[in-house]
């Protein structure tokens, strides 16, 4: 039987690129000096070291808590000066070991160090069976964390904290200025089940991961929030341990014969509440759960952030603006009807691209820039415009090849301006493999179906863009394509309304105005369909059906493209 303490100093690949010479001398000085004549005198003695971690053995509980405590109070020893602080987790656990020389192995060891990635930053995070041998005064002021599921392990286990009085500034890694941070906590387990750790911790990396492909956001690493399962810190509190600006909180239960899963976003700054919603599952739909829940919170989170660092951006003096701030100004721009505007937002993209160049997502917003200018009829140039959505996009790609934007609109414009639908599908593929909750990518993807035929497909994958981000400031495109794919299905009504929710939006992109010609004619109202083809040819004076079925229709069905080329006759355009 041992008592097995695990020390790891939190940040030290910060400190290492801080001064890797520096960070190493200070970590050696520490382990000579402190950390192994500590252990000594409480009886124990250091097993084995791992870099910057530790493990050590102890005769009892009393004696390892003592030498945690000595390690902890590193942090507040004079004479560091200017240097990031050495600050440790240590968790600690009791069992059978097996002994081999120096050396001791077993499940205890194992156990000890799964249990250390859950553990704050300056505390000590303790097993179910080292708090037990606790006496009644110190259990008490122990947080119970609950059942905790370990990594690499096939079971759970229980732990309790002793968080550290007060806050522990930490070394915590450069963030990118261009991007907002996150971090999504764990979700708590209110209903006490060991089963729903497993549910809630899997909700939470499929959140991460979905959020991480949309590559706009700074998301904070599941395994780095772990110091707050089984409690919700208030926002401020968490964004300063993290380092973030945006906080996710939520809790998991059991109610009404099914999973609840409830969510908050805070700005971790001002505490202010961004976005919350609640979410039901029943018994039947748990194993679908993860999924849902991630998507909802794409569709929340994402444009929720978005929307605030917009505000943050409109409030800045122009010289002070930062890469991140002109893409989202551009964005803004973008949505307007205003042909003035739309020019505008191209200047801002470039100036996000000149601010920094290692920044893929301006890049890509170019590339689907100009795949808008020429959507909208705008382009002075065609084959220029054509060319730079190709180019913008493979620059981005060639800066970040799963970059799901890119992707999506490489494979939207290659199908549309190429007529290569085959090479289109596998670039959509692989946008919604990086980012499965992709709503450009779903959104996109649905014309290219259209053009197959596969209307009802369309219409799912437009439908499932519009939910994933059902304000996004584009949301005439989106109106725009699940009107296309009704209508290659031949579902004139439903078309019809999504069409004119498109030109609601932005009247003044030709494309929309086509179609609703188009679908208009389809349905034997000649007056209104003859208006709508004459607001199309103000957009867009040049326009002939022959040259437009020949070069730019994108409809690969040939029973599609007769019916639309007829439709767009009766409509009125000239021929």
């Amino acid at each position: 039987m041992a008592v097995i303490a695990f020390a790891d100093i939190v940040g030290f690949s910060v400190l290492i690129a801080t001064d890797e010479d520096r960070a190493t001398l200070r970590w050696l000085a520490i382990f000579h000096e402190v950390v192994t004549p500590a252990a000594e005198r409480l009886g124990g003695r250091i097993i084995d070291v791992q870099g910057d971690g530790t493990l050590a053995e102890f005769g009892n509980v009393g004696a390892a808590l003592e030498w945690a405590r000595t390690l902890h109070s590193l942090r507040q020893s004079p004479g560091d000066g200017a240097d990031l602080p050495i600050v440790f987790r240590i968790a600690i656990h009791t069992g059978s070991v097996i002994v081999e020389g120096e050396r001791i192995f077993g499940d205890v060891v194992n156990m000890a160090a799964r249990l250390q990635e859950y553990c704050t930053p300056g505390g000590t995070l303790l097993s179910a069976e080292v708090a037990a041998m606790l006496p009644d005064t110190e259990r008490e002021v122990a947080r119970d964390l609950g059942e905790l599921p370990l990594r690499n392990l096939s079971r759970a286990a229980r732990a309790f904290s002793l968080d550290p009085p007060g806050g522990v500034a930490v070394p915590l890694p450069p963030i990118p200025s261009h991007l907002p941070s996150l971090a999504v906590l764990p979700l708590l387990n209110l209903s006490g089940d060991p089963r729903d750790e497993y549910l809630a911790y899997g909700i939470i990396e499929d959140v991460v991961a979905s959020l991480a492909g949309l590559r706009e956001l700074f998301i904070v690493a599941p395994d780095s929030a772990r110091m707050f399962a089984g409690h919700q810190p208030s926002p401020q509190r968490a964004a300063r341990s993290l380092g973030v600006r945006f906080v996710v909180t939520g809790g998991l239960q059991r109610a009404g014969g099914g999973l609840q899963v409830s969510l908050r976003l805070a700005d971790g700054t001002t505490g202010e509440h961004l976005w919350g919603e609640r979410i039901h599952a029943a018994e039947h739909e748990i194993f679908q759960l993860q999924e849902h829940v991630a998507a909802q919170i794409v569709a929340g989170v994402a444009p929720s952030i978005r929307e605030s660092a917009l505000r943050d951006a409109m409030r800045k003096r122009p010289e002070s603006l930062s890469a991140y701030d002109h893409m989202l100004r551009g964005l803004h721009l973008m949505a307007a009807s205003d042909r003035a505007a739309f020019v505008l937002a191209r200047r801002h993209l470039s100036r996000a691209v000149d601010e920094d160049p290692s920044f893929a997502l301006p890049l890509a917003w170019i590339s689907h820039w100009h795949s808008l200018r020429v959507g909208q009829g705008w382009s002075e140039d065609r084959a220029e415009d054509a060319a730079a959505v190709f180019s913008f996009a493979e620059r981005a790609l060639a800066l970040e090849p799963s970059n799901a934007l890119a992707l999506a609109v490489l494979g939207h414009n290659t199908a549309y301006l190429r007529h290569d639908v085959a090479t289109a599908m596998i670039c959509f593929g692989q946008a919604l493999t990086a980012c499965p909750n992709s709503s450009v990518a779903w959104t996109l993807s649905s014309a290219t179906l259209s053009y197959l035929g596969r209307g009802a497909d369309a219409a799912r994958h437009a439908e499932k863009g519009i939910r994933l981000s059902p304000y996004d400031p584009l949301r005439y495109y989106q109106q725009h394509f699940l009107s296309i794919a009704h209508y290659s299905q031949g579902s004139l009504d439903q078309a019809e309304h999504h069409g004119r929710l498109a030109i609601a939006g932005n009247a003044a992109h030709a494309s929309c105005w086509r179609m609703q010609a188009a679908i208009l004619a389809a349905q034997g109202r000649q007056e209104e369909a003859h208006g709508a083809a004459q607001r199309m040819m103000e957009l867009e004076p040049g326009f002939r059906i022959a040259e437009y079925r020949a070069r730019r229709m994108p409809f690969q069905d040939p029973a599609i493209r007769d019916r639309f080329t007829c439709n767009l006759r009766d409509a009125g355009l000239p021929t």
